[in-house]
């Protein structure tokens, strides 16, 4: 077999599911897809919603789909080159479900759809949406822990609405730089899915 036709086939199995945060960069946005598509990738593009019902639908989705891990990942254009990556803090959500990265979390009220996500199509299938983070914890401070070492900084714990009822690994990744850039910051974040994916993910399946 051709070594190309074999890293294609290699990452073909690759699935993961991209939660789109700030779509306002259309040009970065593109680039992504056609740049984690020619390398083979599976991955599932979902716009982000502002209400948690909506998020939560979108959600539902990713849950139901191959993927084997969320990435919410943010793009900002701009001079500076910067890159932010957290992951869900845990005693942070204890008290209610999380609000936008970096800000404080919302107080949760009665039993409604910010305490349980429901699988659509499963009927009977509840996930608790509290217990998630800690269920994937590790995994996910392991794809984290990748990533932030790709881009030379360090894992935040923030509490993030991105990641709520996600039933996977997740993480959030904010990456600020000049559209010229993307491509490089794209290349980076390859290397260190394919170092989880390889070292982690592959050892359960």
């Amino acid at each position: 077999m051709a070594p190309m036709a074999w890293v294609a086939q290699c990452f073909a199995v690759d699935s993961f599911a991209v939660y789109q945060v700030g779509v306002k960069e259309q040009q970065s946005w593109s680039l992504a897809r056609d740049f984690f598509k020619e390398k083979g990738y599976d991955a599932l593009f979902q716009l982000g919603e502002m209400t948690i019902e909506k998020h939560l639908e979108r959600m539902g989705r990713i849950n139901r789909s191959p993927a084997k891990f969320l990435l919410a990942l943010e793009f900002v254009s701009g001079d500076a080159t910067g890159v932010l990556v957290a992951m869900t803090d845990q005693k942070a959500i204890e008290g209610g479900p999380p609000a936008e990265p970096g800000k404080p979390s919302a107080s949760r009220t009665g039993n409604g759809p910010s305490t349980f996500a429901a699988d659509a199509q499963a009927g009977n299938r509840f996930l608790a949406v509290d217990a998630l983070p800690g269920k994937y914890a590790a995994h996910s401070g392991k794809l984290a822990d990748e990533v932030a070492g790709s881009f030379k900084t360090k894992v935040k714990h923030l509490p993030l609405f991105p990641l709520l009822g996600a039933d996977m690994p997740g993480i959030f990744l904010r990456i600020e730089c000049s559209r010229d850039k993307v491509g490089e910051m794209l290349g980076l974040l390859h290397g260190s899915i394919q170092k989880y994916l390889r070292r982690d993910v592959s050892h359960e399946k």
